[in-house]
C-alpha cells in the first residue's frame, strides 16, 4: 500500500522507433491527487514550462541533466516531499518518451503563515556536521511555530559527499523544506558541466519555483562555474527563460519571493533579472553567501521597490570561535550578529521580519556595548558616555532610540563601523589569549558592520545603576521595546 504522505513517480521509456521524425527527447505525463488527474498545473524541465491540459497530462521536451518538476499551485503539496522531481537519466535513446506521473495532495491554506529563511550551513567535515546537528539542526527539530523553510545555499563546503547525512537531517524535520543551490555545493570531479550532479540527486533541480499560500516562491541558481574551481554571480540564460515564462502567467499584485544564493549586489547580470521583475509590486529576494546579515531597498524604474535580505549563516563565521560547553564554536558574524537565521511571517500578502540567533531567546534583536570601543565585553558606561547597539536585522530605515529613568530620550546615530565585539575578538587573537587550543581562529574580521547605532548618554547621569529602555522601529518588524541596566561610576 501506497502511503499518501510519500509521492510516486512511475517512468517507461518507450521508443518510437517506426515513425520518429526528430531526435528529440520527450516526457509525456500526468499530474493527479488521489488518481484524478489536474488540469493547469505547470510542469517545467528549468528552463520551459508546459502546462497540463484538460485530461491533466502535459508533454515537455528534455534533455540529459535535466530535473523535471511539476510547479505546485496554492493549496496542494508533494505526496513526498522528500524527492518531489524526477532526474532525466544519462544516455537517452534517441526519439524517445518517458513518463513520468507527479502525484501530489490537497492541504488547507492560510493566509498567516511563517517560514524560515536559513543561509549557510556550510559544513565540511564530519566534526561540523556534527556541531550543526547539535545546535541549528536540533533547534530546528525542535520547533513547531513555522510551516517550512528555505536552505539559502552552501549546505556543504566543498564536501558533497555530506549531502547523504544532511539531507537526512533536513527530512526528519516535520516542516517541509526547499534547498537553494550555493557555489560550495558543487562537485568539482565532475566536470564543469556537472558539477551541481550530487545536488540534483539529492536535492532536486537547481531553479524551480512553487505556490504556497497565494505567495509565488522561485530559487534561482546564481552560480556560473569558471576554470576548474571558481564561479561567477551569473544567471545562465536558462534563469532568465524560465523566469521570465514563469511570471508571464502571474499577475502584477502577485506577492513573490525570489530565493538564491548570491546576493544581488554580487550578480555579474542582475539588471537582467530586474528588468523582469521591474512591473512587480511586491518582491522579496532571499539570499546568503556573504555570511554577515544587511538588508537592501531597489527603487525600480516603474516606481517598484525590491527588498533584498541578505539572511547571514548558521555556520556564523564558519564554525570558527571558541567552543562553548558543549563544544559549539561561538562563530560570531563578522558583522557582529551571532549564527542564526531569520523568520518571515506572511499574512495576506504582507510579511514581517525577525531574526533568530541558534539557540538565543527570540527577543535577542540587539547587543548593546556600554564600555570603551576597546575595553572588555562586560563594562560599565564609559568615560565618555558613548555606547553601540548592533541591531541584527537594522537597515537604512531603522530608527533606534533609548529611553532613560527620567523619561528623557536619546536618538541613535547609524555608523558603518566593526562591531564592538568583533573587534575584541580580533584583539584577543592577536594577543594569544583567545581562543584555546580545541577552538579554531575567526577569519575576515575587518568587516565593518552595516547595522549599528552609536548614542551618547548625558554627562549629568548621576551614579549608580539605570534602567533604560530601547525602542527600535522599522517598517520591514515588528516595534522592539525592552529594558536593560546601565552602571556609571
Amino acid at each position: 500500500m501506497t502511503n499518501i504522505k510519500f509521492v510516486t513517480i512511475y517512468f517507461l521509456f518507450i521508443s518510437f522507433l517506426s515513425n520518429a521524425q526528430t531526435n528529440d527527447t520527450w516526457v509525456n505525463g500526468t499530474i493527479t491527487v488521489k488518481n484524478k488527474r489536474l488540469k493547469q498545473v505547470m510542469v517545467s524541465n528549468g528552463d520551459t514550462i508546459v502546462m497540463t491540459n484538460k485530461k491533466g497530462k502535459y508533454k515537455i521536451p528534455v534533455k540529459e541533466g535535466q530535473v523535471l518538476f511539476p510547479i505546485l499551485p496554492s493549496g496542494y503539496t508533494y505526496s513526498n516531499r522528500k524527492k518531489w522531481w524526477f532526474n532525466i537519466p544519462e544516455h537517452l535513446e534517441l526519439n524517445s518518451t518517458i513518463e513520468v506521473e507527479f502525484k501530489l495532495q490537497k492541504i488547507k491554506e492560510k493566509k498567516n503563515f511563517t517560514f524560515l529563511a536559513i543561509g549557510d550551513i556550510q559544513v565540511g567535515d564530519d566534526n561540523e556536521l556534527l556541531q550543526a546537528t547539535q545546535s541549528v539542526m536540533t533547534e530546528l527539530l525542535n520547533r513547531k511555530d513555522y510551516d517550512f523553510s528555505i536552505y539559502l545555499g552552501d549546505l556543504v563546503n566543498d564536501s558533497p559527499e555530506l549531502f547523504t547525512p544532511l539531507k537526512k537531517l533536513i527530512d526528519d524535520i516535520e516542516q517541509p523544506s526547499w534547498v537553494v543551490y550555493g557555489n560550495h555545493d558543487r562537485n568539482f570531479k565532475a566536470s564543469k558541466e556537472n558539477q551541481s550532479n550530487f545536488f540534483r540527486e539529492n536535492f532536486g533541480s537547481e531553479t524551480y519555483a512553487f505556490f504556497k499560500n497565494d505567495i509565488l516562491f522561485v530559487s534561482l541558481n546564481s552560480i556560473t562555474p569558471e576554470g576548474k574551481y571558481g564561479y561567477k554571480g551569473i544567471y545562465q540564460e536558462n534563469q532568465i527563460k524560465f523566469l521570465s515564462e514563469l511570471l508571464a502567467s502571474v499577475k502584477l499584485e502577485q506577492p513573490i519571493v525570489i530565493s538564491q544564493h548570491i546576493p544581488l549586489v554580487g550578480m555579474k547580470n542582475k539588471q537582467e533579472l530586474l528588468n523582469i521583475l521591474n512591473p512587480f509590486k511586491k518582491v522579496l529576494v532571499l539570499s546568503g553567501h556573504t555570511h554577515t546579515v544587511f538588508q537592501n531597498e531597489i527603487k525600480m524604474s516603474s516606481g517598484n521597490t525590491i527588498h533584498e535580505l541578505t539572511a547571514g549563516a548558521v555556520c556564523g563565521n564558519w564554525w570558527t570561535g571558541q567552543k562553548n560547553w558543549e563544544g559549539i564554536p561561538l562563530s560570531l558574524m563578522s558583522c557582529g550578529t551571532p549564527k542564526g537565521y531569520f523568520q518571515i511571517n506572511f499574512n495576506n500578502g504582507n510579511y514581517k521580519i525577525k531574526y533568530k540567533g541558534v539557540n538565543l531567546p527570540s527577543n535577542k534583536q540587539f547587543s548593546i556595548w556600554l564600555g570603551d570601543y576597546n575595553s572588555e565585553p562586560l563594562s560599565s558606561l564609559s568615560t565618555n558616555n558613548e555606547f553601540y547597539v548592533n541591531v541584527f536585522s537594522g537597515s537604512e530605515n531603522t530608527n533606534v532610540s533609548i529611553e532613560l529613568d527620567d523619561k528623557n530620550t536619546i536618538s541613535l546615530k547609524k555608523e558603518r563601523i566593526t562591531d564592538p565585539y568583533v573587534n575584541y575578538i580580533k584583539r584577543s587573537q592577536k594577543e594569544g589569549k583567545s581562543p584555546d587550543k580545541n577552538s579554531k581562529k575567526s577569519p575576515y574580521l575587518r568587516t565593518k558592520s552595516r547595522h549599528i547605532w552609536k548614542g551618547v548618554f548625558p554627562n549629568i547621569l548621576k551614579k549608580g545603576y539605570h534602567k533604560v529602555k530601547i525602542v527600535v522601529e522599522d517598517p520591514n518588524f515588528i516595534t522592539i521595546e525592552e529594558y536593560f541596566w546601565i552602571l556609571k561610576k
